[in-house]
């Protein structure tokens, strides 16, 4: 990205990186208020904070060891991306992205970079040969427009849900071993369609917002009536690695390791004696999902299966 401002005189500013945000939750890139902070992986002390622009795409100015980029005029305005003397992109260093929400509205996420970076910023897998775009579960577009130049934001479990989606919760607990799944994804589905994912906090607590479905039809009458009283069974699925999980959770969820777990689905228990009655949402009303048959003390979790 590059902002080329003209009067008298030219003044040429390359940005080395633009970022695009997208609210799981509303499905919206319209997010303000984040603090997202940007600088080299061998030097963490050197931060700079990437801003909002009216487009409400993220970008990162003075970034330490790129001032030579930014403050390139060669002309055109695109050329500080092509080398002259060898026509190839310019040279990257390895940077990291921390974003966090004073609002808390979203969990905190951060994420690796190869900058500068032309355009708004696309996350690619980085486990994958070459780097590409997820498939996001549920995604049936092509290519899937969950991740393309967008970066996902989950929502907090203290945040409030607008009146129009749907919500919800759940604490996390794998089954026998007692441990937290922290940083996991649980997935609802209603009529075998996806209809929302959330990432579970440090302690397991899990808020997945989205759209209310199509209500079924009611039959015509004349006049019509009002109806309130909609509801759908709900099917949960979760993502989770235990493999060797850390006894501390780290306090910032990592982006590649949080989608790494799309490839490791686990058995979310409905019940440990007999088999559990269906998870119905109703309109308006938050469903907070438990596995049935846990002793008193225990009722509130949601428990996960590995095996």
């Amino acid at each position: 990205m590059s902002a080329v401002l003209r009067g008298g005189e030219v003044l040429q500013r390359n940005a080395a990186l633009g970022l695009r945000f997208w609210d799981a939750a509303a499905a919206t890139s319209a997010i303000e208020g984040l603090l997202v902070e940007v600088f080299p992986r061998a030097n963490p002390a050197a931060r700079k904070r990437a801003l909002p622009g009216p487009s409400g795409i993220y970008v990162a100015h003075r970034l330490d060891l790129l001032s030579a980029f930014e403050f390139d005029e060669s002309e055109p305005a695109g050329e500080p991306w092509v080398r002259a003397e060898t026509g190839s992109p310019p040279l990257t260093r390895g940077y990291r992205i921390e974003v966090s929400d004073p609002a808390g509205r979203y969990l905190p996420i951060a994420f690796d970079a190869e900058l500068p970076a032309r355009g708004v910023f696309n996350w690619l897998a980085p486990w994958i040969s070459p780097p590409q775009a997820l498939v996001w579960p549920g995604d049936t577009g092509s290519p899937p427009q969950w991740l393309i130049e967008r970066i996902p934001l989950f929502s907090t479990p203290n945040r409030a849900p607008p009146s129009t989606l749907a919500v919800v919760y759940a604490q996390l607990r794998e089954a026998g071993s007692g441990r937290i799944p922290a940083w996991s994804l649980l997935a609802v589905s209603i009529g075998g369609q996806r209809c929302g994912i959330g990432l579970a906090d440090r302690a397991g607590r899990v808020a997945v917002m989205f759209a209310y479905p199509e209500p079924q039809r009611a039959p015509l009458a004349s006049p019509p009536a009002q109806r309130s009283d909609f509801g759908w069974t709900v099917e949960l699925e979760a993502y989770w690695s235990p493999t060797s999980p850390p006894l501390d959770p780290p306090p910032v969820a990592d982006l590649a390791q949080v989608l790494m777990q799309l490839a490791t689905p686990c058995t979310v228990v409905d019940s440990l004696s007999s088999p559990a009655p269906r998870r119905r949402l109703d309109y308006r009303r938050a469903l907070t999902a438990r596995t049935e048959g846990q002793s008193a003390a225990d009722a509130s979790w949601l428990l996960l299966s590995t095996a």
